[in-house]
């Protein structure tokens, strides 16, 4: 087995118990115990793309919001939008003012009142949207892309290498 191989699969192997280990908690985010929060602030936040060549980046914009609640008698503050998405509450404008405009008319806008799904074990990890969404799925799909490709760059390289 090749050097490659080994390393390709070995990574898809981590990337593929990781994914399993966040899609277990996105399942289990569904059943924490729901409290109710309010949105202290928000941002929009810019990043830049990096799909494509350097030539083709662009600005792209989302909404992040800072949520306050209560557990337990004890006040926290968290900023966690799912588990998948991770801070970005809504992300993919192409201006600030689409930004803008999207905040004015959404439930994370600051002073709303939300539901936040605090882990009991854990108070401090909560999530406003709970669940699987696709950023949940990634690591299993990459993990399984990355062991596939291992094993076919094993299972082919020495037929490439030493013809028959």
């Amino acid at each position: 087995m090749t050097k490659t191989a080994k390393v390709l699969m070995l990574f898809g192997i981590f990337l593929l118990c990781f994914g399993i280990y966040f899609i277990a908690t996105a399942l289990a985010s569904t059943s924490w115990e729901q409290v109710q929060g309010k949105i202290i602030s928000t941002k929009i936040s810019a990043s830049l793309t990096n799909a494509g060549s350097t030539t083709q980046r662009r600005l792209v914009y989302r909404v992040e919001s800072t949520y306050q609640y209560n557990f337990n008698t004890k006040s926290y503050t968290n900023n966690y939008f799912s588990l998948g998405s991770g801070f970005t509450v809504e992300g993919g404008f192409n201006k600030k003012t689409e930004a803008r405009e999207w905040l004015k008319n959404s439930d994370y806008s600051t002073g709303k009142t939300v539901i936040v799904y605090v882990n009991p074990d854990d108070p401090e990890e909560t999530v406003l949207s709970s669940g699987i969404n696709i950023g949940t799925i990634v690591p299993v799909i990459l993990g399984i892309l990355f062991f596939v490709l291992g094993y076919f760059l094993n299972r082919f390289t020495p037929a490439i290498v030493n013809p028959e």
